[in-house]
């Protein structure tokens, strides 16, 4: 359970005790629970769409499962995603994109990348609530499940790009759990077919492929990742997950 609220206090702002004295090997084996808490937010984004979806339009429940995501994890993967943008869209070279990044003011690319993915990812959930199809309120749940599996790809396959970081703890040791890791990919996968059937399928591969991608291709670029572009990640895969699903539930 401490690994668990080691995970919870890291990738949420959930109003929980900071646990003490964490380790980083605790750290490091914590993100084994990060799908444990992709369930936690994605039951409270499918509680929330099941008491909001019979008593507002699919547009005003799309907003307000877009801003109790945002509440329940801080914006801190949104703020991932603008940072990483304003670095990634600079056309500077590698050493001043990560400078960018690591500045906290945000700028014009990252404020346009984030208006851009949240209107897009809004359209995507108002989209899929007015097709009233059982399945959707399950890819809301999913949603945030697989996200937080799929941007560990870029940990335990991709270099850390700073010798200092939160991202640095994760690659202390994770070669040693990459079986482990490729396991919960299997029985996501699975998991996924059997709730959700190939929309979900399709999601999931989209998703997993598109993050692939992106993260070799930015380590190629500035020779590693960061904790912004993990952030990043999990913001991308989610909004991938429904762009997938999508076609083949929309009639």
């Amino acid at each position: 359970m401490r690994k668990l609220w080691i995970a919870l206090t890291f990738l949420t702002r959930i109003p929980l005790p900071q646990p003490e004295q964490v380790t980083s090997e605790e750290f490091t084996q914590s993100q084994h629970y990060y799908p444990l808490v992709g369930l936690i937010l994605g039951g409270a984004l499918w509680l929330a769409l099941t008491l909001l979806l019979p008593h507002y339009p699919p547009l005003v429940t799309a907003a307000l499962l877009l801003a109790l995501e945002l509440i329940l994890t801080g914006g801190i993967h949104l703020d991932g995603l603008m940072d990483s943008m304003d670095g990634l869209l600079s056309a500077r070279t590698p050493e001043r994109m990560l400078e960018i990044m690591k500045d906290s003011h945000v700028g014009a690319f990252g404020a346009l990348s984030a208006m851009v993915y949240l209107l897009l990812k809004f359209s995507l959930l108002a989209g899929l609530l007015a097709l009233s199809s059982p399945l959707v309120p399950y890819l809301v749940l999913f949603m945030p499940i697989l996200s937080r599996w799929i941007f560990l790809i870029g940990v335990h396959y991709f270099p850390y790009a700073r010798a200092q970081g939160f991202g640095q703890g994760f690659h202390e040791t994770s070669r040693q759990t990459r079986w482990l890791f490729l396991g919960e990919g299997l029985l996501l996968l699975f998991l996924t077919y059997w709730v959700l059937q190939w929309p979900g399928i399709a999601g999931f591969m989209l998703a997993t492929l598109f993050i692939l991608l992106f993260t070799r291709k930015v380590s190629r670029l500035l020779g590693g990742l960061t904790g912004d572009l993990y952030g990043a990640s999990i913001e991308l895969s989610e909004l991938l997950f429904l762009l997938g699903a999508f076609p083949l539930l929309y009639p």
